[in-house]
């Protein structure tokens, strides 16, 4: 049997291994093929996928350079994997480079070439990264707003994926370059620009449509399951959305039968774009409500079509969307500082609430009350994409300052983000980094009792918390917040406004924010905590105003 044959007889074996996921076989296989026909694209294809399985991602890498340096007929493949490697490993300049040499190869289709463009990272390993990342992507920007051939592409609806989402993170203010964005998107898809909007006629009551990918176990259900539930049903159709992306998880009938239960109609929305479309336009809505732009590309672009007379987003995803489309910000008189309308492309509509009705938490196995007297615990219990850089520092100076202190964090689903906060830290505190700890996924019970077996809790910089703040007000243990003048860093300060927090833990400097940390975490805070826990539930939980609130908002627009 000569190497070709033997070469075959393996690839095929590794193939099969890597179909049932015994990626180990696979590996032994694979490299055997290799070893008879070491210029193989399939089997350095192969290779290369069974190692990013493997979570073995240098050696990955590795072969992948090796493919596409064969420059042979078919290493396409290899061009499109090393471009989604370095988009999970948040390799920004790594791509840019792969992006050049493809292109001038001309190994990329359009779609490729502009997904490549807009990548931006969702993490950084210092605020200088952040500054040289950020300029270059925004004149790759402006260039791709000026570039005149652009509308040709006609990608017929094969969606990119926004970035706007992972822009929210990086601390900038994003209004002009979510409105650019927005201009380009509507440039790729020409089926944007030539849609033709039904006439809309009177209903008999007002009839609201929420649209979202996330209307299962998630947290954006969370946060707007009771204002759904609660709307008025003698004075409006409520229609609930789903996206056909929408994963159902062990919630999910039980939220789509309380919908039903209400009175509320629900509606799977399908595969097909265009009769997405049809599907929302047949109900001929007076209001849709799409409580979190930028989190789903597959809604991402029904925003930019006219599907109701009204388009309002809202906190879902804390983010101005620069889309002319979307006519209205749902936020609160108790979140948003003076000069607020200046950072939102839509015009904001003020609640005298905070626009949500929170379900109380429910907690079977509940800590008890003597494990609330833990000191010297301080945690960060929020996704690590939004741990900017310059909240490192806080931690820094709270390990210096109190040398008993642990300060924890949550894995990430994506290892890759775990391991780059770890060795971001690592840098700075080298001989402290053995009292930070990163904690395995948590059930929504377990991180519930963490945060009230915490000492004090951290909100991150820039982005900080919602529904864990809710959540954490089930055992009512504080939380510090350093809020800027965006609602996005300011959703904690507006939570303590509403439960009439008399000198709550807000700061606006670093050195403040840590010292509060340290004395809290240092004190016996067992009766502060169940003062918070007690004005949450007297003012923040199931609060039937702020729906209300809301209703004479929408009949306001309506009428």
């Amino acid at each position: 049997m000569d190497k070709i044959e033997v070469a075959k007889l393996s690839f095929e074996k590794g193939v099969r291994a890597y179909l049932s996921k015994d990626f180990q076989v696979a590996e032994k296989y694979f490299l055997e093929a290799l070893e008879n026909a070491p210029q193989s694209i399939p089997v350095l294809e192969n290779l290369s996928k069974t190692y990013l399985s493997k979570k073995e991602y240098n050696t990955a890498e590795k072969y992948l350079k090796y493919l596409i340096s064969l420059d042979k007929s078919g290493d396409e493949i290899g061009y499109a994997l090393l471009l989604d490697f370095y988009s999970t490993q948040n390799k920004y300049w790594d791509l840019k480079k792969l992006t050049k040499k493809a292109i001038d190869k001309g190994k990329y289709d359009n779609h490729q070439i502009l997904k490549s463009k807009l990548f931006y990272p969702n993490f950084f390993m210092s605020n200088e990264e952040i500054d040289k990342i950020r300029n270059d992507f925004t004149i790759e920007v402006e260039k791709l707003v000026n570039e005149k051939n652009i509308e040709n592409l006609n990608l017929s609806l094969k969606l990119l994926k926004p970035v706007n989402f992972e822009l929210s993170y990086d601390g900038y203010d994003n209004l002009e370059i979510n409105k650019k964005l927005n201009i380009i998107y509507k440039k790729i898809y020409p089926e944007i620009n030539n849609f033709k909007p039904k006439k809309f006629y009177t209903n008999k009551k007002i009839k609201v449509g929420f649209i979202s990918e996330f209307f299962t176990d998630h947290t954006i259900m969370k946060l707007f399951k009771g204002f759904i539930y609660k709307l008025n049903k003698e004075i409006f159709d409520v229609y609930v959305f789903h996206s056909n992306q929408t994963l159902p998880g062990k919630q999910f009938n039980e939220i789509n039968e309380s919908i039903i239960s209400y009175g509320h109609e629900n509606i799977m929305l399908s595969k097909s774009f265009h009769k997405k479309i049809e599907q929302i336009q047949d109900q001929n809505l007076d209001i849709i409500f799409y409580p979190d732009i930028h989190m789903s590309t597959n809604l991402y672009y029904l925003t930019m079509f006219r599907l109701a007379k009204f388009q309002i987003t809202s906190w879902g995803h804390v983010e101005t969307t620069g889309n002319e489309k979307i006519d209205y910000f749902l936020s609160s008189k108790l979140w948003e500082k003076e000069g607020f309308q200046n950072k939102y492309s839509e015009k904001v509509l003020l609640s005298n609430y905070l626009p949500l009705y929170f379900y109380e938490p429910k907690v079977l196995n509940k800590v008890a009350i003597h494990e609330l007297k833990i000191k010297n615990i301080y945690s960060c219990p929020q996704s690590l994409f939004k741990m900017h850089p310059s909240f490192d520092e806080v931690i820094r100076k709270i390990l210096q300052r109190d040398k008993r202190a642990k300060i924890t964090f949550l894995k990430d689903r994506k290892e890759i983000l775990s391991k780059m906060y770890y060795e971001r830290l690592k840098k700075i505190i080298p001989s402290e980094i053995d009292r930070v700890v990163f904690l395995d996924r948590l059930t929504p019970e377990e991180f519930i009792n963490h945060m009230g077996r915490s000492s004090v809790l951290m909100d991150p910089f820039f982005l900080g918390s919602g529904n864990t703040f809710l959540e954490s007000m089930y055992y009512g243990t504080p939380t510090v917040t350093k809020p800027t003048s965006y609602l996005k860093s300011r959703m904690i300060t507006g939570f303590y406004k509403q439960m009439e927090i008399e000198d709550p833990p807000v700061f606006d400097n670093v050195d403040d924010y840590v010292e509060k940390c340290v004395s809290l975490a240092n004190s016996d805070i067992l009766d502060l905590k169940m003062h918070y826990r007690d004005q949450a539930y007297k003012n923040l939980y199931e609060n039937y105003k702020a729906v209300e609130d809301i209703e004479k908002i929408f009949i306001s627009l309506v009428n």
